[in-house]
């Protein structure tokens, strides 16, 4: 088996070099900066848990803050000097049927779409953090190894950061393992010129191993922290994480005799998948999953659910409306429905909080003199709003007259997730002008400007905006997929999907549906719910669906919208189109690694690239 012995230089290197340095631990007055000072004190240890925080959670948004470090294949650790780069990053949402980045030239996620994907573009066009999660293992591997040097540091201290970072590690883990399959499990400290003697480790293992650390770390984490450490990891966010890996074990993708393709060496598929399909992973992804519930709602957590903001009532003419349930799930800072967020985003005024270079904006430059691209969302999307009722909504190829109606008969989420025509837009611009010769319409493909988690007071200043990791109605959504696909629609399944729909004003799924049509209610429910939260993109692949029509692959259409009649009483015509024809290959389903680590015959290469 081919070997891995790129991560040892790498990380070493990044903790000794002066210019890793700056950014690596921040330094305290008068202690010189080594490895070794980081375990003198308990407050020379807090720090470096902070920077292991820095490089150990990512944003959902695939955002980097200014001066943050970047790795690149052709150099590991880079200081990053700006945003406003050709590798630019982007959402996830842009990549599948959940949206269309406006400025394709330079939003690399629309590689994907292209279909031109490589070895050698991999860490530009969406996995960034390649290098920099093999960095926060060493310095995790360095606190387990290290940590008892600590004079000062009681036990229930000690035990408290062992469990954070052993968390921190099976998150990391799972992040690779859902883009690569199985990779190298490294549990110890490599020194400088020691050869790593490292092959890529089974999927099974990987799974069982991030499973391990979780289970390790529960115990030792609790359930809150106070307001200054909001961000650590809690005994819930672990419990999500282990959810979470659980259920993508279990998932078609991974959880079969044979992938999607072979390996080269057929006795190498078991780095990609189980080889084969057993049922019992779906139970055991259901137990996590209620488990975390359990646990969530003993601990303070839960939907947001007042029975009064189920429909809010939008005005549709530049007004400001109520906040509903699902908005506040999002926007509102500390609700009890979040379970972890990325922290790093309100650090800088040139960071995420800036509305005009937010990668998610949807303001363009006649609006904000942004050059960012915003996100609009394809017909393909929209069409997975079902009406008040329940029931399907039509969009007949001929158009209509009135699409502000159609908009209104829409599940009360889509008017909480997305800007509209004459909804609306911001404080500085009130009504959402999109339609034909609309200044909200520029390069708007898909008809509707994709607006979750920009809060509804932002203006061209800077604002805060959650960039959630987990939160409690993913749990609802994981224990119902997962039960449904062990044990059929039990009554355990509809609660838990109901309870989503019900905090929404949307009603109940109709009773008697078999396994198959429960399962797609229950992924139209998770596309739905979790828009724009990086669920959409993985979720189309570990269900193998990337290759259906309008998923990933074949045409998307958009809407072209028309404003006709006088002031006040417009109507705005409607009229699908198609704007674009996406390719996915199936060797799309998993990441290929690096070129660069690959040409080192460190790696088995996987399938396809």
């Amino acid at each position: 088996m081919k070997k891995l012995y790129f991560i040892a230089t790498v990380v070493i290197c990044c903790f000794i070099t002066t210019a890793c340095e700056k950014k690596f631990l921040d330094k305290a007055p008068g202690v010189d900066l080594t490895e070794d000072n980081a375990f003198l004190n308990k407050a020379n240890l807090e720090t470096f848990v902070t920077t292991i925080y820095r490089y150990a959670v990512h944003s959902n948004f695939r955002y980097r803050i200014q001066s943050e470090a970047v790795a690149s294949p052709a150099n590991y650790y880079t200081p990053f000097s700006g945003v406003n780069t050709t590798d630019c990053i982007h959402p996830s949402s842009s990549i599948s049927d959940e949206g269309d980045a406006s400025e394709a030239a330079f939003i690399n996620n629309n590689r994907w779409n292209e279909g031109v994907i490589l070895p050698a573009n991999i860490v530009n066009v969406e996995d960034f953090r390649y290098y920099i999660r093999w960095i926060a293992m060493r310095q995790i591997n360095l606190v387990l190894k290290r940590i008892n040097e600590v004079p000062d540091a009681d036990d229930a201290y000690k035990k408290q950061v062992v469990a954070e970072v052993k968390a921190l590690r099976a998150m990391n883990y799972m992040e690779m393992l859902k883009r690569y399959g199985g990779v190298p499990i490294v549990e110890k400290v490599f020194q400088p010129g020691e050869q790593v003697d490292v092959p890529r480790s089974s999927f099974d293992d990987c799974v069982k191993f991030i499973v391990k650390d979780v289970d390790e770390a529960i115990p030792n984490l609790p359930a809150v922290y106070s307001a200054s450490q909001t961000g650590r990891i809690t005994a819930l966010a672990a419990l999500a994480i282990k959810s979470e890996v659980l259920l993508y074990a279990a998932s078609p993708q991974f959880n079969t005799a044979t992938p999607v393709i072979s390996m080269g060496n057929a006795a190498d598929n078991q780095l990609i998948c189980y080889g084969n399909a057993d049922p019992n992973h779906w139970k055991l992804a259901a137990d996590a999953a209620k488990a975390a519930i359990d646990y969530a709602l003993a601990n303070g957590y839960g939907l947001i659910d007042e029975p009064a903001n189920r429909i809010p009532k939008e005005l549709d003419n530049g007004t400001v409306g109520p906040l509903g349930n699902y908005r506040v799930s999002w926007e509102t800072n500390n609700n009890k429905e979040l379970i972890m967020m990325y922290q790093g985003g309100a650090n800088s005024a040139n960071g995420i909080t800036n509305v005009g270079n937010a990668p998610l904006t949807f303001w363009n430059p006649t609006c904000y003199g942004s050059f960012w691209s915003g996100i609009s969302v394809p017909l393909n999307f929209i069409r997975k709003y079902e009406k008040l009722d329940g029931t399907p909504q039509t969009w007949d190829a001929a158009g209509g007259t009135d699409l502000i109606a159609k908009y209104n008969e829409l599940d009360p989420r889509f008017k909480q997730t997305m800007s509209y025509t004459n909804g609306y837009y911001t404080a500085r611009d009130p009504i959402a002008q999109i339609y034909n010769g609309g200044k909200d319409y520029a390069n708007c493909k898909g008809g509707v400007w994709l607006r979750k988690y920009i809060p509804r007071n932002a203006t061209s200043a800077n604002f805060v905006m959650n960039d959630v990791i987990f939160r409690v109605n993913e749990l609802y959504l994981n224990y119902a997929e997962a039960l449904n696909e062990f044990s059929g629609p039990v009554a355990e399944a509809y609660a838990a999907v109901n309870a989503i729909r019900t905090r929404s004003g949307m009603p109940n799924l109709p009773a008697g549906l078999t396994k198959e049509q429960f399962r797609q209610r229950v992924r139209n429910e998770i596309a739905i719910e979790l828009v724009n939260d990086d669920h959409r993109f993985w979720d189309i692949k570990r269900w193998l669906i990337a290759e259906e029509e309008g998923v990933m692959k074949g045409n998307f259409e958009g809407l072209q919208i028309t404003r006709t009649g006088t002031a006040p009483n417009y109507k705005y015509t409607w009229k699908p189109y198609t704007f674009e024809t996406r390719t996915f290959n199936k060797n799309m389903y998993l990441h290929p690694f690096p070129q660069n680590e690959v040409l080192k015959g460190n790696l088995i290469q996987n399938p396809g690239w």
